[in-house]
C-alpha cells in the first residue's frame, strides 16, 4: 500500500492509461514520477509480470524503476523523474523545429534504449515523443512502459492491438479485430522501429504524419501510404533515408535497433 510510503505532490501528466504525478518516496526523500493506473483484476497479474523487467532494467537511456504499490486496483508505478519532461512538450514550446544534429542525438539515445529493451525481449509498443523523457543534464530516456509486452524470447511475437494510432506500424494495425485491413497477424520488436521513424518525423515537423485526420481514418491509410517529412528537401538526404528505412513496410526487411545504430545518419 502506498500510504505513508509515497507522497503525491502535483499532477504532471495524463496518459492513455492513467495520471502521472510528481511524488516523493518518504523513506529516501527522493523525487519520483508516479503513474497511477486503474487495472482490471485480470490485467493485474500480467502488468506485475511486465514490471519485473523494469525492476532489473539498468540502462542510461531507460527510465529507472523506483517502486511499485497497490491500492485496491490502482497500481502506483514509481519511476525516475526526468526534470526536462516529455519531449513533445519540449518541441511544442520552441518557436522553430529542433535542428538535424539535435534530432540525430535524440534518435541515437532513444535507439540505444530500444536496443537494450529489445535484447531483453521487450517491445515498448508506444514509442512517440511523449514517451521520450529529457533529464536535467540533457539525456534521453525511454519511459511509460504501460503497454510494453514481455516476450517469450528476443524474437517472440505479440498479437495485441495496442499503442497510439499515428505512430502505429502496419503489422500492429493488422492485429486489430475491428480494423478493416485486419487479418490474423502478429508482430515483434520491429514495430518499435517503425514508431521511431514516425517519431523522427514528429520531432522535425512538430506533428506525426496524418495527424490532421481522424485517428481511425489514419489507421486505414497507414498500411498503404508512403509517409515522409512534410518538406523532405528542407532536410538532408541521410535524414530522409534514415526515416525511409525505419518505415519499411515489410517488418522482415526493416532494420533492428542494433542495425539502425550503424546508420550513417546517426
Amino acid at each position: 500500500n502506498p500510504k505513508g510510503a509515497v507522497e503525491l505532490i502535483e499532477i504532471i501528466g495524463k496518459g492513455n492509461y492513467g495520471n502521472v504525478y510528481k511524488g516523493r518516496l518518504t523513506a529516501t526523500n527522493e523525487l519520483t514520477a508516479v503513474k497511477v493506473v486503474l487495472l482490471k483484476e485480470e490485467e493485474l497479474r500480467e502488468t506485475l509480470l511486465e514490471m519485473e523487467f523494469l525492476k532489473s532494467c539498468n540502462h542510461k537511456n531507460v527510465t529507472k524503476f523506483m517502486g511499485l504499490f497497490l491500492k485496491g486496483f490502482d497500481l502506483w508505478i514509481c519511476m525516475e523523474l526526468c526534470g526536462g519532461g516529455a519531449l513533445d512538450s519540449v518541441y511544442r514550446n520552441l518557436r522553430k523545429s529542433l535542428n538535424e544534429d539535435q534530432i540525430c542525438s535524440i534518435m541515437f539515445e532513444s535507439i540505444e534504449g530500444l536496443d537494450y529493451i529489445h535484447k531483453n525481449a521487450i517491445i515498448h509498443r508506444d514509442i512517440k515523443a511523449g514517451n521520450l523523457f529529457l533529464t536535467d543534464n540533457g539525456e534521453i530516456k525511454l519511459g511509460d512502459f504501460g503497454v510494453s509486452a514481455k516476450l517469450q524470447h528476443a524474437y517472440g511475437r505479440a498479437r495485441t492491438f495496442i499503442g497510439t494510432p499515428y505512430w502505429m506500424a502496419p503489422e500492429v494495425i493488422m492485429c486489430d479485430p475491428e480494423s478493416p485491413t485486419s487479418y490474423n497477424a502478429s508482430y515483434n520488436s520491429k514495430a518499435d522501429i517503425w514508431s521511431i521513424g514516425i517519431t523522427a518525423i514528429e520531432i522535425a515537423d512538430k506533428n506525426p504524419p496524418l495527424s490532421d485526420i481522424h485517428p481511425m481514418r489514419a489507421l486505414t491509410l497507414i498500411p498503404t501510404s508512403e509517409l515522409s517529412l512534410a518538406k523532405p528537401k528542407n532536410w538532408s538526404k541521410l535524414f530522409n533515408e534514415f526515416i525511409a528505412i525505419c518505415l519499411t513496410k515489410d517488418p522482415n526487411k526493416r532494420p533492428s535497433a542494433e542495425d539502425l545504430l550503424k546508420h550513417p545518419f546517426l
